[in-house]
């Protein structure tokens, strides 16, 4: 680990806290403004239900009540009919969780919806391994599915054991059998794991890097593991407590196994062809966000839905959007985050970010490139800026403790709708009324 990480972890925890801290707005009236011409937004919608919780996990969830999610869904279709009222349009979808395939039947009915409505050329979704039936992968196929994305972690028994998925999903060979018979049916099968889990010794990680060899699945996405304040008290109970002086080490092997046989996509992700990733900000612009405590981000705003189930399900009877939280992006944080996204795609055209950059504000970070250049992290070549190999766990870092601020924001949301529905600031965007 060399002597720059721990000061570039300090400084990016502190940004990215910095950066994200939206405002609340009680009792007045968003003026949502309508979009632009383009019809480049992503769709992400957002299914908070899981057969049980696990303890690590930091994203908005809940567990499964049949009641409740059938409603659920029909506020989801209401919440979709207005964006598209609004004259938004689609051309991508992603489904994530908590748990999408949790009712096949509803998500079934929900995929119709979207594609009716819109010109969608690809749709993601997120399962968990104990849903890879024939029948399912039929379904989703059917429903114009392109990708599946499955949250394995691990192929390692007692990784999967100390993080409560053994009992739930089975052991890592159960995992890969199943994985083998899903392979081929959809266009990408993308198997999500985590490094620098605090038990993962060198040898479980060499493991997952074999079985991946060994499947070789259109897509692997490499983790690293993030600790949001909810679940770092737990996570050390089960695990152990996080260091950072294995992660550059753990990555970088990873990054030279990976590129053996894979294409690298993103600082993190690697595939066999092109297709969706993700991180869906990096090859989106702007993105709406449906569903309880979704994030959308378009015209230079964070929008943020109330992640009380009762409070969105009641919003939507109401035809009101249900955001509870936006913030207005500043020009300097706008640039931020356009080099943030733009490099973690590896490279991007140099003359094509300056002008973007430009275009967001005065200076154009100009003494940030030297920084890098300078560090050797990156360096341009052919018109293009690339991310060096050490750029390339910077940006790691970079882009882990962003979501890591996120899910510090979710953490803080989650204990208000705790609270009662009758805490929340909820924001009535009544311009989408018909």
């Amino acid at each position: 680990m060399s002597l720059t990480s721990p000061i570039l972890n300090y400084v990016f925890r502190k940004e990215m806290s910095a950066f994200l801290r939206p405002k609340s707005v009680e009792e007045e009236v968003f003026q949502f403004s309508a979009p632009p011409s383009h019809d480049d937004y992503l769709l992400y919608i957002h299914i908070p239900f899981c057969e049980s919780l696990c303890p690590y996990c930091s994203f908005h969830r809940c567990e499964y009540s049949a009641r409740q999610t059938e409603s659920y869904f029909q506020a989801l279709y209401n919440e979709i009919d207005l964006y598209r009222e609004h004259g938004f349009q689609f051309r991508s979808a992603y489904i994530g969780g908590g748990t999408p395939t949790i009712r096949m039947d509803l998500l079934v009915q929900l995929l119709g919806k979207i594609t009716n409505a819109f010109p969608l050329r690809e749709i993601s979704v997120e399962t968990n391994p104990n849903h890879l039936s024939k029948d399912h992968l039929d379904r989703m196929k059917d429903g114009g599915v392109n990708r599946l994305s499955v949250g394995v972690q691990s192929f390692d028994d007692d990784i999967l054991h100390h993080i409560g998925r053994l009992e739930k999903y089975g052991s890592g060979h159960t995992i890969q059998k199943l994985l083998e018979k899903a392979s081929g049916i959809l266009e990408t099968l993308n198997v999500d794991l985590i490094f620098n889990i605090p038990i993962q010794t060198d040898e479980s990680l060499n493991h997952d890097l074999k079985v991946i060899h060994s499947l070789q699945p259109d897509q692997v996405t490499f983790y690293p593991l993030m600790t949001a304040p909810s679940v770092e008290k737990t996570l050390n109970q089960m695990l152990g407590r996080m260091d950072y002086r294995n992660e550059e080490r753990q990555y970088l092997h990873i990054v030279n196994q990976m590129c053996e046989t894979y294409n690298q996509s993103t600082a993190w992700c690697f595939s066999r062809s092109s297709g969706s990733i993700d991180e869906y900000i990096i090859d989106h612009d702007e993105y709406v966000g449906v569903g309880s405590g979704s994030f959308g981000f378009f015209n230079n705003t964070l929008h943020i839905n109330t992640f009380s189930n009762a409070t969105y399900i009641q919003k939507l009877k109401q035809r009101e959007l249900p955001v509870s939280h936006i913030k207005q992006f500043t020009p300097k944080e706008l640039q931020c985050y356009c080099m943030l996204r733009r490099l973690f795609a590896l490279k991007t055209p140099a003359k094509k970010l300056i002008s973007e950059l430009d275009a967001l504000g005065p200076g154009h970070l100009s003494w940030l490139f030297q920084v890098l250049t300078w560090g050797g992290a990156l360096r341009k070549q052919e018109d293009f800026f690339h991310l060096t190999r050490k750029g390339q766990y910077i940006w790691i870092m970079a882009m882990r403790e962003f979501f890591i601020a996120v899910d510090t924001l979710r953490d803080q949301f989650r204990n208000q709708a705790q609270g009662g529905a009758t805490n929340q600031n909820n924001l009535s965007i009544k311009t989408l009324l018909p």
